[in-house]
């Protein structure tokens, strides 16, 4: 059964409204699959030089992704206007391409004619607007979610030992994607390519210290940050690829503090 609630944010965002919608079902094998959406409530002309702006950071970004997990853009019309992808480094390129290009089109739809916006699929980020947030560290939590099947206190102890890993690996170049696991719990984490290696690794400690702290006993959970997420799951008994089709999330919870000044978020099925 489907599961909608509308919050309005008064005490950060005056005018940001979220809509959380909750499906069980989805296949994490699905790259492209749509996490979270977010646009500015400022809106720009079809025919003005910001609109040439967009259609150019957009188009360089498309054109990017076959070749680089990560890239970003300065429109040569409007300087204003930046935009920047990252894909999942782990992953090939031809994944890439094809989830920005999927990215973009949710962007189109979701996002039209929006001053800034953002797309978070399953494989891959794109975001562009006005607001400078090239090179700023963003630590914000825009969606978590907790499920799987109820674990144990020696679960947590595997769970908190693989998210720790992710802490302690170095973080390679252009957007680091780091591995880990204790036992039979796995985890992995990807920042966006424009942090550098320390606000890499105070991002995932972030998003770590989130994981632990609000999925208690469960076998399987996500966060996303602003500029980095992580994800945890117990083999077989929890992992986002088997048990999140079968028994669903227990838990979703989405704060759009400090992202965009006045943003709609939209969260769908994962």
């Amino acid at each position: 059964m489907d599961m909608a609630t509308r919050v309005t944010a008064a005490t950060f965002l005056p005018v940001l409204s979220l809509l959380i919608r909750l499906r069980t079902g989805t296949c994490a094998d699905d790259y492209s699959a749509f996490v979270y959406a977010g646009c500015s409530q400022g809106r720009y002309s079809a025919d003005s030089q910001y609109a040439s702006g967009v259609d150019s950071v957009l188009t360089s970004v498309a054109n990017s992704a076959p070749y680089a997990p990560y890239d970003n853009f300065t429109a040569p019309t409007d300087s204003s206007v930046v935009g920047l992808y990252q894909c999942r480094s782990d992953l090939p390129a031809s994944v890439c391409s094809g989830c920005v290009r999927s990215a973009i089109s949710r962007l189109s739809s979701l996002c039209a004619w929006a001053v800034g916006g953002t797309v978070q699929l399953r494989a891959c980020f794109v975001r562009y607007g006005n607001d400078s947030f090239l090179g700023k560290q963003d630590t914000a939590v825009l969606f978590k979610k907790c499920g799987g099947t109820p674990g144990d206190t020696g679960g947590v102890a595997m769970r908190d030992s693989a998210l720790g890993a992710l802490v302690a690996a170095a973080a390679p170049a252009g957007g680091g994607y780091r591995a880990g696991g204790s036992g039979a719990v796995q985890a992995m984490s990807q920042c966006v390519g424009d942090l550098g290696a320390k606000s890499c690794s105070d991002c995932v400690s972030a998003a770590a210290a989130q994981l632990k702290a609000g999925c208690g006993y469960a076998t399987a959970g996500e966060v996303y940050l602003g500029k980095c997420y992580a994800r945890f799951w117990a083999n077989g008994s929890g992992g986002f690829s088997s048990s999140a089709g079968r028994h669903g999330f227990d838990l979703v919870h989405v704060v759009a503090a400090g992202f965009f000044a006045s943003l709609a978020y939209v969260s769908l099925a994962i």
